[in-house]
């Protein structure tokens, strides 16, 4: 049997996590309560990943929402649920949307909706609903369905 992890094993641990790829203080709490740490050590871990500015929810926010429109083609709405869900606040989200490029955004729209469109017929009223619907849940504005049914359609 394995023989339980220090504090300082853990600081290291979650210190080279936070090297290794942006994270946030719900995901780094997460894992400490899930190895057993108490909620005071958990709290001091976190503090001073924080001081030592291995934990940045600035950054956190800016990488997870950029990442998250160009691999996952997700868009605003869902990324936002997703950062508040991490108890990231709101100031910083809409601060990370403004990193995001129009441009990019246009092109996870088009993916997304091309993706979603493979098997139906656009000239469907129905099986437009179905894209709307379908990028609706992939977190899309209304108007940027819209727009890029608009542009698979040839308008």
């Amino acid at each position: 049997m394995a023989k339980p992890m220090t504090r300082d094993e853990a600081m290291l641990k979650m210190a080279g996590l936070c090297a290794r790829s942006e994270q946030c203080a719900f995901d780094i709490a997460r894992k400490l309560r899930a190895k057993g740490f108490s909620s005071d050590v958990t709290r001091s871990i976190i503090e001073e990943l924080t001081e030592r500015r291995f934990i940045d929810h600035r950054r956190f926010a800016a990488a997870f929402a950029r990442d998250k429109v160009r691999f996952s083609a997700w868009g605003k709405m869902k990324i936002r649920a997703a950062l508040m869900a991490r108890r990231i606040p709101e100031n910083l989200i809409t601060e990370a949307f403004g990193e995001i490029s129009s441009e990019d955004y246009e092109a996870a729209a088009m993916r997304s909706a091309r993706s979603a469109a493979a098997s139906l017929d656009l000239a469907e009223y129905a099986d437009r609903v179905k894209l709307f619907r379908s990028m609706m849940s992939r977190g899309f504005e209304p108007d940027a369905v819209n727009k890029a049914i608009r542009k698979l359609r040839g308008g």
